[in-house]
């Protein structure tokens, strides 16, 4: 994640980090930034990264909120992602999300 928000102030503006987990809210997310500060931030605040093919992502929303899954393919023409859920009852599972609706996963 990118937090792209100023309203948190100059020493976050622009920080990036990784999504730790999703709130009960399910509109923030506890992101660990790349020096080691835990903050929690709500999605409006901030930008999702996309992996390379192969890698883990989390999904941050829509129906699939809280999943690991793995990144199968990019859908340029669709601004989507089609992903593999990684584990519980959906396990093996894919299905496509927006772009925004999924990050980066560490």
């Amino acid at each position: 994640m990118k937090i792209t928000s100023k309203k948190l102030g100059p020493e976050l503006y622009k920080a990036k980090g990784r999504v730790v987990r999703v709130l009960e809210d399910k509109y923030t997310a506890q992101v660990e930034l790349d020096n080691g500060t835990v903050v929690k931030v709500d999605q409006a605040h901030v930008e999702t990264v996309i992996p390379a093919v192969g890698r883990e992502v989390l999904i941050v929303n829509g129906g699939y909120r809280g999943e690991r899954a793995t990144l199968e393919a990019v859908l340029e023409k669709k601004f989507a992602l089609q992903v593999r859920i990684a584990k519980g009852k959906l396990a093996g599972r894919i299905v496509e999300v927006a772009y925004e609706d999924a990050s980066k996963a560490f």
